[in-house]
Parts: structure tokens; C-alpha cells; sequence
């Protein structure tokens, strides 16, 4: 269901934004479009810091036989240091032109040797080439486990995985980071004298691929770029089941109307190449169509001549042919020599000789800062103020703008029914001497045994009707494709495409609960009862919907920053919301419930443990002062550390009060 449902709203919202692409028929019209792409990137990856000094380091260089290989050292924000090689040509006659090339995923990141191939023939053709390593990768490891010399988690894409994460919940992106770190590059160029800063092109290849797409259009310092075994579009890769890093995936990019054409519309009509391999997993269809696409904004443009596409038959990678093609685009384009360049066979050197660092990583030589240390700085900085409870017209006024946030946060919309989406629900009724009717959302599913025989028994026990329902991608409606050979888990593979839509997972399952609870139950109130993430659903529904007469929590997280300050989070990126850290914590929700019943049992940490109820007290003590304050101190109770039978009593117990 849910994987029909993406492709069809994919599809619908592809076809609306390829129309509009189309009808730009004008240079002022694709003038706009440039802008409204430039505003909505930096709406998409999060404010920039202030330019600082770069501090750059010249800490040696290599010769070569016909360029020198610089090693340098800067810091793109104060204290976060950016280790790069400059590969400048030998005996130029003047100022020359440079590339600045953001790397991909390899581990070993500039050192790469593809990476080193491309850089070397550049120089060897004179035109500078400005390299760096990503974070998480080479000598900027985020996650320096200091015994091995190796990350926690592995290089690439699992660091970028687990800061990505972080950076949602302060409402940033992680490719704010990378875009930065590109613009200081091009700031370091400018300060040198041997580079000609009016002829400057970005080169990218897979992730450093995926920088380029994004970048290539933002800064006009840029004059041409070479894209590589990155485009397609979102719909493309979706299609394809690529899940991708946190730093391709923008918030609300889709909602927006911005896909890879519109990225490389907005760089239009400046030199584009893009480079393609036939036996990628990035699709080469989608590379295909969106180049046609290109073809037609070039054309409007009248500069056919400054873009093409180079296929190579090979996998994902930038081999010899896409190296050579580049080489021949940016003399091209940036030297003004029409030449075709040929690669010959060098020897490279030593990873270590292209280290800038004396122990190999920024953290153990600089004590440089890291994504994770300034997302938590970034949280401080924005931790939100909620209007004052000292009486109850003041509760009303917090509670309303606690509900405000949180549909702006989740994005929930109207509470109604989206075509294509079922809610499968299992009735228990307690007849017609039932006092009261109950709503049960679990992650693991209605049907599970251990949510059927503690929860829903208890509910019926305790004399009250029960529906259970299975939101969208739980229980019954949890995806499964076999066909389908993947590495990842499908809830996160549907949550990242949720944050795309710039609709959150989290936010499609409030609508679902909200909008299926009303019909089904005749009642003007009802109970809402969730299990892990579900009660996290729950106590949503319940700030956002009067009706709900009371929430019973089992086993929900006790706070989103607590999912920020601990990298290893084992809470589903499915119950991330971007942004949320800027607007409320959980237990504003609870406080906003006031003067309706809580349950809360077995909280939960980032590490899904259970914590002991004073550590849950103390965390949610501002809602407690809310209870008080409307005089209702017991109507918010907190239990831990209950097993099974301990939950069903607990919980039994507490409807049995609320009837009485």
C-alpha cells in the first residue's frame, strides 16, 4: 500500500512540476527560477553560519613531474577544520583556471584514486584542482574511535546516516555542512594568486556528485559544471529503491517543485556536463530524461552547445572515459582550448604523503569540532519559548500554540482520509453497558500477540470498547516485497521519502488516526492508547483533537533531545520530525493535554531502555507545574520499570478510574 501510494503521489507531483518546467519560455522566467530554487535551498539545508577567518595552513607539498600537491589545512567555521590538497599546475604563465571538486563516499576520501586520477590530469592540463575530504570521511571522521584510528560506525554514508538524523531534528540538513565547506573552498581560491577566480567550475562525482547538483546553482562564483553518476531525479532513484544519504534527501524538495532538473535549470545556461554510466544503480533512465529535460531549457536559452551528456559502459564509478570527457569539457569551458585529453598512465603517491594532518584525523590533531557537537550548539540556540502558565485562560493560549506547532512541524493537514490509504481496525465491542470507547495504535501492529493480550484484553477487560487500528506502515500495512532484493529497513526507506514530500511519516499517521477515528465511533469522546512510537501518536492526537478524553502512553521515547545527543538512537528516523527541537519537546504535548487524564508507562530513552519514572518526572516537570496549576496534580502519573502483566493491570486500573 504504502509503496503504491508514494509512486502514485510521485508520479502526480512529478508530472505537475515537469509542465511547469516546460513552459518557461524566458529568460526572465528561468532568472526566477533560479531564484526561487536558490531560496528554497536555503530554506532546505538551514541558515549558513557567519564567514570567519579560514585560518589556512600550507603544511607542505608534493612535486610531481609537471604539478605541485599542495597539503592545506582550513576551517570553514571556527574550530572545523577542512583537510585538502590543491593540485596546481608548474610553470602556468599567469593565474590559471581551478575546479573545485567535493569528493563522494569513498573511506579514503581526496586520497581516493580515482579522486587523485582526475585531480592529476587536470593539473597536468593546467587547470587547478581544489579537493577536500568530506566529513565523516578521510581525516575528518566525526566518530574517531581513537584505539583504531576508525569510525564508531563506519565511514561514508553510516556517518552520514547518523548526523544526518541529528541535523532533521534541529531543522537543518546535512548538506548544509558539505554546501559550506564548497563556498570557504571557493573563498580559499580567491585568496590565492595563482588561481584565476573568474573561471571557476565544481566537478562532483556520486556523493560529491550529489554536492554538485545541489551547489552548482547557488553560488554564481561558479562557471561551469561536470556532474557525474549523480542525476536522475528523486522519482528516478525512488523508483529504483535507492534509500540515499541524509544530505540528498531535502525537506520538502518534492513539495516544492524542485527535482534534478530544476537544480541544473537554475545553473542554466552555463556549461553543464553530466556523466552517466550504463551499468549504475543511480538509473541511467532518469539521467536520460532528466538531460532531455535540460535539452528543451538550453535550447529556450539558446546555449545547446553548453551541455552534454558523456555515457560510459560501465558501474558506478568515474573511470578513465568520464575523467578524459571531464578533462576535455573544463579546457573547454575554463581555458578556452578545444582539445581532447587523454589520460596516460602515473604512478600515484601514498595516501600518508596527502595526509595534512600529523595523526591522520582533524579531532586528535586540531581538536577540531564536529556535526554532532554544533547540531547540539544549534539546539541550544534555538530551544523554543512557549507562552507562561500561571492560570487558565494563560493554559489556553500555550496549549493552542503548542497545537500550532505541531501541525506545522508534522505537516498532518486536514484530519481526513487520502485516497489510497487504508486504516485496517479490529473492533472489540463491550456492549451496550461499555463504559467508554478506546483507540489502540501500536508500532508492531494490532494483531501482535503481546499488544492483543496486555493492552486490548486489559481495554475490554476494564469494560470499554476497543478499536485497534493499524496505521499506515504498522501491523497489517507493514511493507513487505520480497521481490525486492534491498539492504535497508522499509520504515526508513518510506520516511525519507516522507521528509521529500516535506509531509513526515510521523505526521501522515496522526492524519491517519485522526481522520479514521470519528467514524467510527458514535461516542463525542474517546480514549487513545499507544505503544512505542504509537504513543508518541497519541499524545499528538490528543493536543491536537478536544474529543480525545484522555492518553494512555506504553513505552514511548521521553524526549526528542535526547534522540539529538545520543548518536547511537535507536528510536526509528520515522519518529524524527525536522525541525521539532525549534518548536516543542515532548513533554509540551503532554502539558498540552491538560486537564485530560495521562498515563505514561515505561518511558523510554533514546536507546529504547526503559527510565525510572523520577528521571521522567524531572524531565517533564514543566508539565507536572501545568497539572498543578489547573489543579488537577493527579491526572498525569508516570509508571516504570512494569513488566507485561504489570501494564495490563496498570492500565486496566487506570481506565476502571476514569469510568468511575
Amino acid at each position: 500500500m504504502l509503496w503504491e501510494y508514494n509512486k502514485e503521489y510521485l508520479r502526480l507531483l512529478d508530472e505537475h512540476r515537469a509542465s511547469k518546467l516546460a513552459a518557461l519560455d524566458s529568460t526572465e522566467q528561468f532568472d526566477a527560477l533560479r531564484r526561487r530554487v536558490r531560496t528554497q535551498l536555503e530554506r532546505m539545508w538551514g541558515p549558513f553560519p557567519a564567514r570567519t577567518s579560514l585560518n589556512s595552513r600550507q603544511l607542505g607539498r608534493i612535486e610531481r613531474a609537471d604539478h605541485w600537491i599542495e597539503r592545506i589545512v582550513f576551517e570553514s567555521r571556527p574550530s572545523f577544520h577542512v583537510t585538502a590538497n590543491l593540485y596546481r599546475p608548474k610553470d602556468s604563465d599567469g593565474p590559471v583556471p581551478a575546479v573545485i571538486f567535493p569528493c563522494g563516499h569513498a573511506a579514503a576520501g581526496k586520497a581516493a584514486e580515482s579522486y587523485q586520477r582526475f585531480a592529476g590530469l587536470m593539473a597536468r592540463h593546467g587547470i587547478a584542482v581544489l579537493t577536500w575530504d568530506p566529513l565523516g570521511q578521510g581525516e575528518r571522521l566525526q566518530f574517531l574511535d581513537e584505539q583504531t584510528g576508525a569510525s564508531v560506525f563506519g565511514s561514508g554514508t553510516a556517518e552520514h546516516r547518523v548526523l544526518g538524523n541529528q541535523c532533521y531534528l534541529v531543522g537543518d540538513n546535512l548538506m548544509q555542512y558539505r554546501a559550506w565547506d564548497a563556498i570557504r573552498a571557493l573563498d580559499y581560491l580567491e585568496l590565492r594568486p595563482e588561481i584565476d577566480a573568474s573561471r571557476i567550475g565544481i566537478a562532483g562525482q556520486s556523493g560529491g556528485g550529489m554536492v554538485t547538483l545541489q551547489f552548482a546553482c547557488f553560488d554564481d562564483r561558479v562557471k561551469a559544471a561536470f556532474v557525474s553518476c549523480a542525476v536522475a531525479s528523486f522519482r528516478a532513484k525512488t523508483e529504483a529503491l535507492l534509500i540515499a544519504d541524509p544530505e540528498q534527501i531535502l525537506f520538502g524538495t518534492l513539495r516544492a517543485g524542485i527535482d534534478h532538473p530544476e537544480l541544473l535549470a537554475a545553473f542554466a545556461p552555463k556549461p553543464l556536463l553530466i556523466g552517466a554510466a550504463l551499468r549504475d544503480y543511480v538509473p541511467i533512465d532518469g539521467a536520460r530524461r532528466t538531460h532531455a529535460e535540460l535539452e528543451q531549457v538550453y535550447g529556450t536559452l539558446g546555449a545547446e552547445g553548453n551541455l552534454a551528456l558523456a555515457e560510459t559502459d560501465d558501474t558506478h564509478g568515474l573511470n578513465q572515459e568520464l575523467r578524459e570527457a571531464a578533462g576535455s569539457f573544463f579546457l573547454r569551458t575554463l581555458a578556452g582550448r578545444d582539445q581532447s585529453v587523454v589520460e596516460e598512465p602515473v604512478d600515484l603517491p601514498p595516501v600518508t604523503e596527502l595526509q595534512c594532518t600529523s595523526t591522520g584525523q582533524v579531532s586528535s590533531a586540531f581538536g577540531s569540532k564536529t556535526v554532532a557537537t554544533l547540531n547540539a550548539e544549534r539546539a541550544a540556540a534555538i530551544k523554543p519559548t512557549l507562552p507562561p502558565v500561571t492560570n487558565a485562560s494563560e493554559f489556553e493560549i500555550f496549549r493552542s500554540e503548542v497545537a500550532n506547532r505541531i501541525r506545522k512541524v508534522t505537516n498532518v493537514g486536514a484530519f481526513k482520509s487520502e485516497f489510497g490509504i487504508e486504516v485496517p481496525t479490529r473492533f472489540l465491542d463491550a456492549g451496550v453497558y461499555a463504559k467508554g470507547a478506546a483507540f489502540l495504535v501500536a508500532e508492531q501492529g494490532k494483531d501482535h500477540p503481546i499488544v492483543q493480550r496486555y493492552c486490548i484484553d486489559a481495554i475490554v477487560a476494564a469494560n470499554h470498547s476497543v478499536h485497534g487500528l493499524d496505521l499506515r506502515g504498522w501491523g497489517v500495512t507493514e511493507p513487505s516485497m520480497p521481490s525486492a532484493e534491498v539492504g535497508f529497513d522499509w520504515e526508513d526507506f518510506f520516511a525519507y521519502r516522507a521528509f521529500e514530500l516535506g509531509r513526515p511519516l510521523f505526521g501522515q499517521r496522526l492524519k491517519d488516526l485522526l481522520s479514521a477515528a470519528p467514524t467510527l465511533t458514535k461516542r463525542r469522546e474517546w480514549i487513545v492508547i499507544g505503544v512505542g512510537i504509537g504513543g508518541l501518536v497519541a499524545a499528538h492526537v490528543a493536543a491536537l483533537d478536544p474529543r480525545v478524553a484522555g492518553v494512555a502512553s506504553i513505552e514511548a521515547p521521553l524526549s526528542y533531545m535526547g534522540m539529538l545527543e545520543d548518536p547511537r538512537v535507536k528510536q526509528p528516523v520515522s519518529s524524527f520530525l525536522p525541525g521539532v527541537l525549534g518548536a516543542y519537546e515532548i513533554k509540551d504535548i503532554y502539558a498540552s493535554i491538560a486537564p485530560r487524564p495521562v498515563l505514561v508507562i515505561n518511558p523510554q530513552d533514546s536507546q529504547r531502555r526503559g527510565v525510572q519514572a523520577d528521571r521522567a518526572r524531572v524531565e517533564w516537570a514543566s508539565a507536572f507545574d501545568i497539572y498543578d496549576t489547573l489543579d488537577v496534580p493527579g491526572a498525569i502519573q508516570v509508571e516504570s520499570g512494569l513488566g507485561r502483566s504489570g501494564i495490563r493491570s496498570k492500565l486496566g486500573e487506570w481506565l476502571t478510574s476514569l469510568a468511575s
